[in-house]
């Protein structure tokens, strides 16, 4: 089995909502304008407010003036939007995930984390349309959640590997499998028509040193994951920059975008605030303890 074979397994059952479809559709048109976009999205008055929020938060700087979604779109850009639309979405169709393999609040704690880190990574580096890897550090590890729900079974031994062991994740589906919920996960963006750089920072985050293009996003949404592992548990405590530790990969991802540990560091005292407001917009159940 592939990738690809296994994802098309769950395209009905982790499929975007049609509005959603029909957003993206709008911004894949050469013609369509700004308020075709904005006429889909008001549709759905929860899709809207969230957006808003989400326009007003700190991933955007905290500008907490932006009232509608054409100001929304002014301000943040198209592309900011439809990602936004994805995001809100992609949460909502996951939502229902059992918990037989992990707390659902903890994933998305680490999982919005991620994508805060990849956005503030991107803008340090002034990585031309970085604000997208929100999205792509959002959704890095989607693929496990269809393990979760389509191989429950044989994804049991891949966390015993792990456990016992000493296996890393994807080394342990490798082994089970013959792919890693990265490859997974980026062929389910792939049905999901998610831009081709997002696809490729979620497939080659395991080892961005073989990414064949888009090295640079990769390695953002690389070193976001291993840093919102460290970082995602601590946001119920305190969280110390000099305990981090980075992996080879992490290194690598470092090395690539030039940043220091003391840039690493200014970056997750940023997260850590942006991540808390972002996670309760998106994900309203999640109950953050201070």
């Amino acid at each position: 089995m592939t990738p690809h074979e296994l994802a098309r397994e769950v395209s009905t059952l982790f499929s975007l909502p049609d509005l959603v479809i029909r957003a993206s559709a709008v911004m894949d048109s050469p013609t369509a304008t700004a308020q075709d976009l904005i006429e889909v999205i008001e549709l759905d008055a929860n899709l809207a407010l969230t957006v808003l929020r989400l326009s007003n938060s700190a991933l955007y700087g905290g500008r907490g003036r932006i009232e509608t979604l054409r100001h929304a779109v002014t301000l943040i850009g198209h592309n900011a939007l439809r990602d936004l639309v994805l995001a809100t979405a992609a949460v909502k169709v996951f939502r229902d995930i059992p918990a037989e393999f992990l707390d659902m609040e903890t994933y998305w704690e680490n999982s919005t984390t991620c994508g805060v880190l990849a956005g503030l990574i991107a803008d340090y580096v002034h990585l031309r349309g970085g604000e997208a890897l929100f999205l792509a550090g959002l959704l890095h590890s989607v693929g496990r959640l269809v393990f979760y729900v389509r191989r429950p079974k044989e994804y049991r031994e891949v966390l015993r590997r792990v456990q016992m062991e000493g296996m890393s994740l994807g080394d342990a589906e490798q082994s089970i499998f013959g792919f890693s919920h990265a490859d997974l996960g980026a062929a389910l963006l792939e049905t999901w028509r998610v831009p081709e750089k997002l696809v490729v920072a979620v497939h080659f985050q395991l080892n961005p040193e073989s990414a064949p293009c888009f090295d640079k996003e990769v390695a953002a949404v690389s070193l976001a994951s291993d840093l919102a592992a460290n970082l995602a548990p601590s946001l119920r405590t305190t969280y110390e920059s000099e305990t981090y530790l980075p992996d080879r990969h992490a290194s690598y991802s470092m090395q690539s975008l030039g940043l220091t540990p003391a840039a690493l560091a200014e970056i997750c005292l940023e997260a850590q605030a942006a991540s808390l407001e972002v996670i309760e917009i998106i994900n309203p159940c999640t109950h953050i303890v201070f």
